[in-house]
């Protein structure tokens, strides 16, 4: 309660102005993050986490515990900050839509939406 006291105390316009800064520092680590390790580095680690799960877990009907496997894991290689952002059913839906992708892609070798559930 003494923290909602003391928000009441200080003026909009500067409590809005604090929360655009700290968005905009935010946004631009984020950018810097993403530049310094390349979306491509990134989805690279992740394709290396799903090759170690897909031999780990050999079970056929092991898909959503692969997922959470390789989810949690690429969790841990996120800087501390971005993992505070980025929720684990976010990071979730990127990861299942990129696994779609590499499905894809080895049924036919081309990516055209032709892999089957």
């Amino acid at each position: 309660m003494e923290l909602l006291e003391i928000f009441k105390q200080i003026p909009m316009p500067i409590l809005l102005l604090a929360v655009v800064v700290l968005l905009v520092v935010t946004l631009v680590i984020g950018y810097q993050y993403l530049k310094q390790k390349g979306l491509e580095g990134i989805r690279n680690d992740v394709y290396q986490l799903i090759r170690v799960a897909e031999h780990k877990y050999n079970g056929s009907a092991e898909g959503k515990r692969k997922l959470k496997w390789v989810v949690s894991q690429a969790r841990l290689l996120l800087p501390k900050w971005l993992q505070l952002i980025l929720t684990e059913t976010a990071l979730e839906k990127i990861i299942d839509k990129w696994f779609k992708g590499v499905k894809d892609l080895l049924d036919d070798g081309k990516v055209n939406n032709s892999v089957r559930e």
